[in-house]
């Protein structure tokens, strides 16, 4: 099999991949496991190359969207701050 590399960058809640050894291959997805799908996929179609092996080349600063989820989990909503109302004298 052969084995291509992908320079993966994320990109808000997107990760671009762009495989080195063929160019013209630059491709989308809201998950690792899509863009691996989305790269096979391009080169299967481009090049009509099945089976092929993938080398994601990653940010250390990359995070998916499973860790993501799981950090908004974590933290405690913020609530926000409610003034306590002023007692009223009560005149007899």
């Amino acid at each position: 099999m052969k084995l291509y590399h992908v320079i993966v960058e994320q990109e808000d809640d997107w990760f671009v991949g762009r495989v080195l050894e063929r160019e013209g291959i630059t491709t989308q997805g809201r998950s690792l496991d899509e863009l691996l799908f989305m790269v096979r996929d391009a080169i299967e179609l481009m090049w009509n190359e099945k089976g092929v092996d993938l080398e994601f080349l990653m940010p250390a600063k990359a995070v998916t969207s499973f860790e993501r989820r799981k950090l908004s989990k974590s933290r405690t909503p913020v609530r926000p701050s409610v003034r306590p109302r002023s007692a009223k004298k009560l005149v007899a």
